[in-house]
């Protein structure tokens, strides 16, 4: 197999997306049942990974672990995520989206279940080796979706979809933090990891009965003609052209950055608002600003989707360049402020600007230099990036919350967010320069 080469703008494959035809309508129908099913499956996963950041100062004050003893559960789940969408990519190509995120499914409902029994064990090392593995199988979902969208997708649409899904899995990541607040002021903390993985099996159920890999496979032509069915690819063949695909190396650096920034805010605001403000998790100020935060990160991801699709011809890396600027000039900012109605607002600006490019590459720019074949292989390459990042966040800042307070918290993730502007400019005019 031939890697993909790059174009300036004009070049590409979407120089040829206007002459392609209609959808019929019944296509259409089916797959808006389908991305429903399989947005509400990875919203799912959400609800089983989040429910650690809202709960983790409850866990801390039972067991009495410090920042850095609770940074350490993140920090294996993110790295365990990591190493699964490497060995997960491939697989992912070689099965189909639908199977592989139902395996996902599986792992995380029970997992999510084991750390609920945790209860009954007062060692770090359960909670750190259980969330753990947690991690390696929430990793199945992100390039799963991928991997079934970039069959049922056009080019010219992905920027746009990729802002509709972001706000279906927002909405999992919402309910967690919201309703997982709730519930702890009212139930003892195990009931955070018992509702979630509930949840994720009905929608299990669902996604199975709806789904399917390819439009082939119910009938419909693909979506651009000529294109191959996605789930006979090798998986060797997979990871040698998403390794020799060089973009592909400067959005997984721009992604690195976005996993500190991102999970450097996800995990530890929860407690921020709880410790500096003195928040209860049921208040008004806290519940607002955790159903803000997702509704922030949709917006982002459909601004983005809009500027890479509709200003910026499908290229993805100049809108992701202007939401990391966004994100550095937000933080400069929350590092300076003070209170919790202002604070909450921050965070929301952040979130918008953080989750433009965390939808826009993971998701559009796996897709576009992925092709149908091995958009598993590309998403799980793009997104170990990120939760390598991310894995700095536990027990890195865990350490600098216990040393140095929560004054160096903000400040930490700056840098992070300069450098990933800087490596999307980098890139700025690069397009595939045909479908795969």
């Amino acid at each position: 197999m031939k890697p993909p080469t790059t174009a300036p703008q004009g070049q590409g494959p979407g120089a040829d997306q206007a002459s392609l035809p209609a959808l019929s309508p019944e296509f259409l129908a089916r797959r808006s049942s389908l991305f429903l099913s399989i947005g509400f499956m990875y919203s799912s996963y959400y609800m089983c990974r989040y429910n650690w950041n809202v709960a983790n100062k409850a866990i801390g004050d039972a067991f009495h672990f410090s920042n850095r003893e609770l940074g350490w559960v993140g920090t294996a789940s993110f790295w365990s995520y990591a190493v699964g969408q490497l060995v997960n990519g491939p697989i992912i190509d070689r099965v189909g989206g639908k199977r592989a995120i139902l395996i996902g499914a599986a792992g995380t409902i029970l997992f999510n279940l084991l750390l609920a029994f945790g209860t009954n064990f007062h060692v770090l090392a359960y909670f750190i080796a259980v969330w753990g593995l947690n991690g390696y199988f929430q990793a199945f979902g992100a390039s799963s979706l991928v991997k079934v969208n970039s069959n049922w997708l056009r080019r010219q649409e992905r920027g746009i979809f990729t802002g509709i899904f972001g706000f279906m899995i927002q909405l999992g990541r919402w309910a967690t933090t919201a309703f997982g607040g709730w519930l702890l002021v009212r139930y003892p903390w195990p009931a955070a990891f018992i509702v979630p993985p509930a949840v994720t099996l009905i929608i299990a159920v669902l996604t199975w009965i709806v789904v399917a890999d390819n439009p082939e496979d119910l009938g419909f032509p693909p979506v651009e003609p000529g294109a191959e069915k996605s789930h006979h690819a090798s998986p060797l063949d997979a990871l040698r052209l998403v390794i020799s695909t060089r973009p592909l190396w400067f959005i997984a650096g721009a992604y690195f950055c976005t996993g500190v920034v991102r999970h450097g805010l996800d995990q530890w605001y929860a407690k921020y608002l709880q410790e500096v403000h003195h928040l209860p998790t049921d208040s008004w100020t806290f519940q607002l600003t955790s159903f803000g935060i997702p509704v922030a990160a949709v917006c982002g991801s459909f601004f983005a989707g809009f500027l890479s699709d509709r200003v910026f011809a499908s290229r993805r890396a100049p809108a992701a360049a202007v939401m990391y600027f966004g994100q550095l000039a937000v933080l400069l900012v929350f590092v300076r402020v003070s209170g919790p109605i202002l604070s909450g607002v921050l965070l929301m600006a952040a979130q918008f600007f953080v989750n433009g490019p965390h939808s826009l590459l993971g998701g559009a720019a796996a897709m576009d230099f992925g092709g149908r074949k091995s958009a598993g292989s590309a998403a799980g390459m793009i997104d170990f990036f990120q939760y390598v990042g991310a894995g700095l966040t536990g027990f890195g800042l865990g350490y600098i919350l216990d040393t140095v307070g929560w004054s160096g918290w903000g400040g930490s993730l700056t840098g992070f967010a300069l450098l990933g502007a800087l490596l999307m400019c980098a890139i700025w005019k690069v397009t595939p320069a045909r479908a795969h």
